[in-house]
């Protein structure tokens, strides 16, 4: 997540997932590459092949790309997940006043009651020691834990235990 705006009274994190869109676009390019190569040469139908793996791709990103924007407002005690994906428009609120703070957790497969290892998932933690997941979908880590890390200051928690050893802050 990418810190949008940052004031004393107001924050606001967005995720395009534009890491997703330029491997995607990248992997398709390389594959659109290779299958000019075998056109060049005759070979038509080997040339087949990577266009269509990478409609494919190209299809995916756009069946399963999701953009989240979240405000943080302490004049409105409110926070607000706004999520465009495939399924629409969705929002969500929370009163900022009952979130404690903010940590990374990891993902509990709720069919086996197992953890999916390496799978994380920011989440938000109240005041009565609940979890709730912060978005409806998982992301990277490192994304993960910049967004935990400029929450954390917002809320003027500075809990620094919780993250990875060797983690830069923005300080």
């Amino acid at each position: 997540m990418k810190i949008r705006e940052a004031s004393d009274q107001r924050l606001v994190l967005a995720d395009s997932q534009l890491d997703k869109k330029i491997a995607i676009g990248a992997a398709s390019a390389i594959l659109l590459y290779v299958a000019y190569e075998f056109s060049r040469t005759g070979d038509w139908l080997v040339a087949a092949i990577p266009v269509l793996i990478a409609v494919a791709m190209l299809a995916y990103l756009r069946f399963s790309l999701v953009s989240s924007e979240f405000t943080f407002d302490k004049t409105k005690d409110k926070v607000t997940l706004v999520v465009r994906s495939r399924h629409g428009l969705q929002e969500w609120d929370w009163k900022l006043s009952d979130i404690k703070t903010t940590a990374v957790s990891t993902v509990q497969d709720s069919s086996h009651d197992t953890v999916r290892s390496p799978l994380k998932q920011p989440v938000f933690v109240l005041h009565d020691g609940t979890t709730v997941p912060m978005r409806p979908y998982h992301s990277a880590g490192g994304q993960s834990w910049k967004a935990i890390e400029a929450i954390q200051k917002f809320l003027g928690d500075d809990k620094r235990d919780d993250f990875p050893v060797g983690y830069i802050f923005d300080d």
